[in-house]
């Protein structure tokens, strides 16, 4: 198993397969693209596949609520529009993907052929350059590695963050992000991620974090992002609610306190004081 801190890569040469799946993924896009064209591709040969439309409430998400088949309404699919022909860039797009998020993953990795380490970054959620280019270093450094879970750094607000351990945000167990992949592989559940094949041995979070790969994952920082979460996860009054928050002016506070369906101690203070 991984010992020790980070180290340096160089001469890697690794394929870094990404998928995204995304409806209404503005203003994230633009910043994961711009993100992703500063690795270095002498040491990482990256490739994003992102796939575009609503996702039914089966499979892993059953528990979710009825979607209205469309496409993104923010821009979104205008810009995916512009990238159809980039080098880098593979897009599907359909308004209403009935085998939810499975399916929508699962098509993303139809479109695989090379084996290398499989990312899986949600809309909203960010990385450096550096850090990519040292995940793909770390799956090259320690081939016995099949899968990694990361630490994030979980925004509810603006400038707001969880910063308890083990709780909503970062729960023990959470989050599961690469994989070593072989053309072929399956994703059998999207939440929780389980991709066939792939289940053990998987670097801790402890472990990936003294790699200082901890990622940045915006979750409630828009209110279009919480009034989303409301419709699809029936979280009801979610916006209200994140409005209290989003305005209170004491903290540190526990999150719970603002967001019912939160039931745990999390707390949460500003990012940045």
């Amino acid at each position: 198993m991984v010992v020790g801190g980070c180290f340096f890569c160089q001469n890697l040469n690794v394929k870094l397969h990404i998928v995204t799946l995304v409806l209404d993924g503005m203003p994230f896009l633009p910043m994961q693209l711009a993100t992703f064209n500063r690795m270095d591709t002498s040491l990482v040969d990256w490739h994003w596949h992102i796939v575009e439309g609503a996702a039914s409430n089966t499979g892993s998400t059953r528990w979710c609520q009825p979607q209205i088949p469309r496409f993104s309404r923010d821009g979104s699919n205008a810009l995916l529009h512009t990238w159809l022909n980039h080098p880098r860039i593979s897009i599907r797009s359909r308004m209403m993907w009935e085998g939810g998020k499975d399916e929508m993953f699962n098509a993303a990795l139809g479109d695989v052929f090379e084996p290398g380490v499989l990312l899986q970054v949600d809309v909203d959620e960010l990385w450096t350059p550096e850090q990519l280019e040292t995940l793909a270093g770390f799956f090259n450094a320690y081939p016995e590695i099949v899968c990694a879970r990361f630490f994030c750094r979980y925004f509810v607000g603006p400038n707001l963050i969880v910063t308890s351990a083990d709780t909503y945000g970062n729960k023990s167990g959470e989050w599961l992000r690469a994989w070593r992949f072989t053309p072929g592989m399956k994703l059998r559940s999207h939440e929780p991620p389980v991709l066939d094949g792939a289940l053990s041995p998987c670097a801790s979070r402890e472990q990936t974090k003294e790699c200082n790969l901890v990622f940045d994952h915006w979750s409630y920082v828009f209110e279009h992002q919480v009034a989303y979460k409301e419709e699809f996860y029936g979280y009801r009054d979610a916006v209200k609610h994140w409005k209290r928050l989003r305005d209170f002016g004491k903290f540190p506070a526990k999150l719970g306190d603002f967001l019912p369906w939160v039931n745990d101690e999390a707390v949460v203070d500003r990012a940045f004081k």
